[in-house]
């Protein structure tokens, strides 16, 4: 199966410790979403990664290959069904491919700002990810 990260979750070495079957395949987007930093997170010190329906947004992110152990232990992580929920989604990659993913959002949580030390993992794991530059400077 596929899972799309977006935050933290983007930087290989934290997905290579918390998901060790993972294997990135190539970056891709969620249509008609945004980036957000909300809610607050005592293990991060701040605000963490969201995504939130927004129409004509856009959510860039890695695309990952787990198998049911992976999801199990993301699962864990995230604090599904609690912290965050998942579902499936359309994830486009840069070949205009259409591929269904697993991605973790939560709702109804105040916008905030996130640690230091959080948002520059989030932004090496999105050079990790190969993200587009102007993305990652206006979003993350």
């Amino acid at each position: 199966m596929l899972y799309f990260a977006y935050g933290s979750n983007m930087n290989h070495e934290q997905m290579s410790k918390r998901c060790p079957c993972s294997k990135y395949t190539k970056r891709g987007y969620l249509q008609d979403y945004k980036f957000v930093y909300d809610g607050y997170s005592s293990m991060r010190g701040g605000a963490v990664a969201n995504v939130m329906k927004s129409n004509g947004g856009v959510v860039w992110g890695g695309i990952f290959k787990i198998n049911e152990d992976g999801l199990l232990a993301l699962d864990r992580y995230e604090g599904y069904p609690n912290s965050y929920d998942r579902k499936e989604v359309n994830i486009i990659d840069d070949s205009k491919t259409i591929s269904k993913a697993i991605v973790y959002y939560r709702i109804n949580k105040e916008i905030g700002q996130p640690s230091e030390e959080y948002r520059q993992v989030v932004i090496k794991g999105a050079n990790d990810c190969n993200l587009p530059e102007d993305y990652i400077k206006s979003y993350l």
